[in-house]
C-alpha cells in the first residue's frame, strides 16, 4: 500500500512540474515577443522616459541637430519638429527612419552610422517632448 501512495505523490509531483514548465515556457515567449529588436519598433517604447529623453539631449547637442533645426526644435535651415505641421506623417517610425537614413534632396544626413538603433529612439523621445503643437494632433 505505501508504493501505491509514493506512486501517487510522485505523479501528483511530475504532473505539477510538467504545468510549471509549460506555463514558464509560455510566459518566455511572451518576454521575448515584447523584446523587439529597437531597429524593427513601429513606436518608440521611450517616449516619456527621462533618462531616454536626457540621453536624446545629449545626441542632439552632441551631432549638432541644432544647427539645422534649432535649440529646442523651433527650425531654422531645417524645420521645426516642435510643431504640428508636418510634410509627412509624423509617426514616431517615420522620424526615426527620417534620422537614420536621412532626407535625399535636402541637408538632412543619416545618422545610423553613428548612432545605435536605441541612440536614435532616444533622441525621437527628446524631439517629442518638445512639442509644442495642438494635443489633439498627437499620433504616437
Amino acid at each position: 500500500m505505501f508504493v501505491n501512495e509514493l506512486e501517487c505523490v510522485w505523479n501528483f509531483l511530475c504532473r505539477g512540474l510538467g504545468i510549471i514548465l509549460v506555463i514558464c515556457v509560455m510566459q518566455s515567449a511572451v518576454f521575448a515577443a515584447d523584446e523587439i529588436a529597437p531597429e524593427d519598433w513601429e513606436k518608440n517604447k521611450l517616449n516619456g522616459d527621462a533618462t531616454a529623453i536626457a540621453a536624446g539631449k545629449a545626441h542632439w547637442k552632441n551631432i549638432g541637430c541644432y544647427a539645422c533645426h534649432g535649440r529646442k526644435a523651433e527650425g531654422g535651415v531645417g524645420p521645426s519638429l516642435s510643431d504640428d505641421i508636418w510634410i509627412y506623417k509624423p509617426t514616431d517610425k517615420m522620424v526615426y527612419n527620417a534620422i537614420a537614413r536621412g532626407r535625399s534632396g535636402t541637408n538632412m544626413v543619416g545618422w545610423s552610422k553613428d548612432l545605435t538603433p536605441r541612440q536614435i529612439w532616444e533622441l525621437v523621445a527628446f524631439i517629442r517632448s518638445l512639442y509644442i503643437g495642438d494635443p489633439e494632433k498627437i499620433i504616437w
